[in-house]
């Protein structure tokens, strides 16, 4: 995609894109809190958010993934039945109730 190359050099910062700031995936999962992970097919960032669910799971933390078709990215915070139901599993999580 045009330009997708900058936005991330721009997003970065100062920062090398491989930073686990940066790119989380280069990061180190033990010891992190139990996540849910919320992507779209349609999403630029599916690909990475199934390598991020395994690699924490590798590192035993316990992921929580909703993938949905045809949504893209952010689609838990849009006005959709989809982003409404996944605004539900996250409230329901926050309030320690299962999701």
């Amino acid at each position: 995609m045009p330009g997708i190359k900058e936005a991330g050099h721009f997003y970065a910062g100062d920062l090398d894109i491989t930073h686990p700031y940066v790119s989380p995936l280069n990061g180190d999962f033990r010891g992190l809190a139990p996540m849910i992970v919320f992507s779209g097919t349609l999403d630029l960032l599916y690909p990475d958010s199934v390598d991020l669910a395994a690699k924490a799971r590798a590192a035993g933390v316990p992921v929580e993934f909703h993938l949905r078709q045809g949504q893209p990215h952010n689609y838990a915070g849009m006005p959709t039945p989809e982003g409404r139901e996944a605004r539900a599993i996250i409230l329901r999580a926050i309030a320690g109730g299962p999701t």
